[in-house]
């Protein structure tokens, strides 16, 4: 389920890594079942929730909310373009729009303190720096909408920005505020309907992480950025123990807590930047770029802590006990994710067959 093809090919059809938000928000509706689920466990045994894990929707819906939405302005010329922008949105859609300029160098750091809903670019795509930002941009916050803005109406420019990822494309001499308004709401608008579509296709329902071909396609892209950073990158594969077992004696509703256990404890063990998946029945995968030569031995030591404090802590009629294996490779010489996965596998079932000659 690997992507092939040409690099602009890949830039068609490989969807973005979704946003750290994105991710939690998912991720975070399967740890609201958990707790839900451990509440009545605990009411059971006469025993409260903390109060500071109540109410975890009501606050997170408060904290999304803001007023108006926030419009990066990329440009050479940021303060002339981004008071260009401001005036034309103010005119057609007064209090609607935060317009907030950035020039190209300084316009990474920007982006990625966050609170951004949309990305106005006023550069030219046929200029090497024009896409060079975008290709950055993009790569950094995947899930923000971008929009250029040209003096050029080469339709080719055109087409070239939206199959490199683009929402519009869209010429200066032909803009006024309520097309641009306009404009900026319906790409904000796809993008999220973007983003529901990937979720149905490449994340796992049960656990809110993504599946196997969510796994290997977002980790196509990642192989393809670590060869040009001359990156080492680590597959670590995890196996639930036991989850037949589980659903023979509790039954499958609480085997499938314990797989949505196991997703959180691999959420709490890894970085939010590492990619992590669900790829099988009671198989997991994580993609971990930059990493180390003493990271799998780390990672295996805070897999550990996170399992046994789980199981203290927890009402559960299980414990849960999770097998690992580990594969590194330099990018520059891996010929795919997936045979990296195949030796991981192999390495997880190593430490499965000590896990049973111990016991």
């Amino acid at each position: 389920m690997v992507a092939r093809g040409h690099h602009a090919a890949e830039r068609r059809l490989l969807p973005p890594r979704r946003s750290d938000l994105e991710r939690r928000i998912g991720e975070r509706r399967m740890e609201l079942i958990s707790l839900d689920e451990e509440r009545r466990d605990r009411q059971q045994l006469d025993r409260r929730l903390p109060p500071d894990r109540r109410h975890l929707t009501d606050r997170r819906h408060a904290d999304a909310a803001r007023d108006r939405l926030v419009v990066l302005v990329v440009s050479g010329d940021h303060q002339d373009a981004a008071r260009w922008v401001r005036e034309l949105l103010d005119d057609a859609a007064p209090d609607q729009f935060a317009v907030t300029p950035a020039a190209p160098q300084a316009s990474l750091a920007r982006l990625a303190k966050g609170g951004v809903d949309v990305v106005l670019l006023l550069m030219s795509l046929s200029a090497r720096r024009g896409f060079a930002t975008f290709a950055e941009l993009r790569a950094l916050a995947p899930s923000v909408p971008f929009l250029f803005v040209s003096d050029s109406d080469d339709e080719r420019h055109g087409l070239e920005a939206v199959r490199a990822g683009a929402q519009d494309f869209l010429v200066k001499g032909d803009i006024d505020g309520e097309l641009l308004a306009r404009a900026l709401r319906h790409a904000i608008e796809r993008n999220r309907l973007h983003a529901a579509l990937l979720d149905m296709a490449l994340v796992d329902e049960l656990t809110g992480l993504y599946n196997r071909r969510g796994f290997l396609t977002l980790a196509t892209r990642d192989l393809r950025l670590a060869r040009r950073g001359g990156e080492t990158l680590l597959v670590a594969f995890a196996d639930l123990d036991g989850l037949k077992q589980v659903n023979d004696t509790a039954g499958h509703a609480v085997g499938d807590r314990a797989l949505r256990d196991t997703a959180l404890v691999l959420r709490r063990t890894f970085r939010d930047s590492d990619l992590v998946a669900r790829v099988g029945g009671d198989e997991y995968a994580v993609l971990v770029r930059r990493a180390e030569p003493d990271s799998a031995g780390v990672l295996a030591d805070r897999l550990k802590r996170q399992v046994r404090d789980f199981n203290r802590r927890a009402v559960r009629p299980y414990r849960l006990s999770v097998s690992l294996g580990f594969a590194q490779h330099k990018a520059s010489s891996l010929g795919s994710v997936a045979g990296l996965l195949d030796r991981a596998d192999r390495a997880l079932y190593r430490d499965k067959r000590r896990k049973h000659d111990e016991t």
